[in-house]
């Protein structure tokens, strides 16, 4: 009598839960063809990371996103504590960076006395930087040099546009030249692009971090999407109030 072969058992792949998420996530390697960003920094999600088991739940999270202390305490807000929140505050939607002035909807390293926020992105940046355009290093500020002078602003040396004196801003002193913390803090090289862009692919293949320069980038175009998306759900509820509003007697108007 012929005996019948066990089945095989499926690989159980080990799982581990986040407090920011309901379901368990798993252990994957993300690729840049995959477009995928992840769920606590909202950057772009590449390399080493981990994902929701359930395959409906687009929930991901980088590695170093996982592994974020539950609280920090940063130079640029001395007086209280930072504690992380997985979502934004008050049970926004989204919440303002005081860095950068740019919308967050995902982690963020808050002060509930001071009702201060920062993207985890912004946290964690370098606290110099080099371009390659520029002889000196320049320095991260928490605030513009003209701060405290009245009738005086402070204009970045590469865009040219307006700092706002509370913001973040990278800057060399002794040439009195400075950028935006983001959008304009490093030399971009069209003719080097390429080779950049290769360098950073080795690099997230081998599992190292990125570059400074990268991770800048990186928040920049994530920054911009977000910002877009932002003014898009912006217009789109106010064409549906502006319906709704036609038919409403008498009209009302919500603020918030």
């Amino acid at each position: 009598m012929a005996s019948r072969k066990p089945k095989a058992k499926p690989a159980n792949r080990q799982s581990v839960r986040h407090p920011s998420h309901n379901h368990p996530l798993r252990v994957f390697k993300a690729k840049e063809e995959d477009e995928t960003a992840c769920s606590g920094c909202e950057l772009e999600l590449i390399g080493q990371a981990f994902k929701c088991i359930k395959s409906d739940c687009d929930y991901f999270l980088h590695k170093s996103c996982f592994d974020l202390p539950s609280e920090t305490h940063h130079k640029s807000h001395q007086d209280h504590p930072l504690t992380l929140l997985h979502s934004p505050p008050d049970e926004r939607s989204v919440y303002t960076c005081d860095a950068c002035d740019q919308y967050g909807s995902g982690f963020t390293y808050h002060c509930s006395n001071c009702n201060y926020n920062l993207h985890v992105g912004c946290t964690f940046i370098p606290e110099t930087i080099d371009r390659e355009d520029h002889e000196h290093p320049l320095t991260l500020l928490y605030c513009t040099p003209c701060k405290g002078h009245e009738d005086t602003i402070f204009t970045c040396s590469v865009c040219e546009e307006t700092i706002s004196e509370d913001l973040w801003m990278y800057y060399c002193k002794e040439c009195d030249y400075g950028t935006h913390v983001h959008s304009c803090a490093t030399y971009e090289d069209q003719e080097s692009d390429e080779e950049e862009e290769e360098e950073d692919q080795d690099e997230d293949e081998e599992g190292e971090a990125s570059s400074p320069a990268s991770r800048i980038k990186s928040l920049m175009k994530a920054r911009d999407e977000m910002a877009a998306m932002q003014l898009e759900a912006r217009i789109d509820n106010d064409a549906r109030n502006a319906a709704l509003d036609l038919w409403d007697d008498p009209k009302r108007r919500y603020y918030w």
